[in-house]
């Protein structure tokens, strides 16, 4: 009886695995050799985009802190620009869209497309030689960290990939946090009083 009811698990138990190989033959996500495979395909597809997001984000930082930060007349000439200022009003929807569009096709090229405007093309539209060395540098540390932000949104390994509510959901984050620089704008431009919407915003 010992041995029946051994040889009838052992078939049992072999039915299971047949079953549960059959179900990672058709494309399981739990079965580690596709998983594996999926992800360094992913890896190498997403590797040129972020080696080219790093280059053209240090260009940008290297621009603003050599030229720019030295010469005054010039950022002030290029945010006077319509232009600058069209995409400084855009940004909500720019940063927006590249994170919807990066989450919900998987292709972190979509962060490169948005790069330029996150950096405002290098030209900052404040006025850094006006800060204590110190306060420069803790104020320039947060301001990357918040340039660098919907980057690494865009990036595979930060966000559910093909996920319709995700991306709907960390593009909107991301609009409205890029909003203040539409307010910023529009303040500039002498629209309205940024102040007094600070406190609707933030609610």
């Amino acid at each position: 009886n010992q041995r029946r009811h051994c040889i009838a698990m052992f078939t049992t138990n072999t039915s299971i695995m047949d079953s549960l190989c059959d179900t990672c033959d058709a494309g399981n996500p739990f079965d580690i050799n596709s998983t594996s495979i999926n992800s360094t395909l992913l890896l190498l597809r997403s590797y040129p985009a972020r080696v080219a997001m790093l280059i053209l984000s240090a260009s940008f930082i290297i621009f603003a802190n050599l030229v720019i930060k030295h010469n005054q007349d010039l950022r002030k000439k290029i945010n006077s620009q319509q232009w600058f200022l069209i995409q400084m009003l855009m940004h909500p929807v720019i940063v927006g869209g590249t994170v919807y569009m990066a989450n919900i096709t998987g292709n972190e090229w979509w962060g490169l497309l948005g790069l330029p405007f996150i950096f405002n093309f290098g030209a900052e539209p404040m006025d850094f030689t006006k800060l204590p060395p110190r306060v420069l540098l803790i104020f320039q540390l947060f301001a990357y960290v918040h340039h660098a932000g919907p980057l690494l949104a865009c990036l595979s390994c930060f966000s559910i990939q093909n996920n319709s509510q995700f991306a709907l959901a960390n593009s909107l984050l991301y609009a409205h946090a890029w909003s203040l620089h539409t307010l910023g704008a529009l303040d500039y431009m002498k629209v309205l009083r940024k102040q007094k919407f600070f406190w609707i915003y933030m609610v």
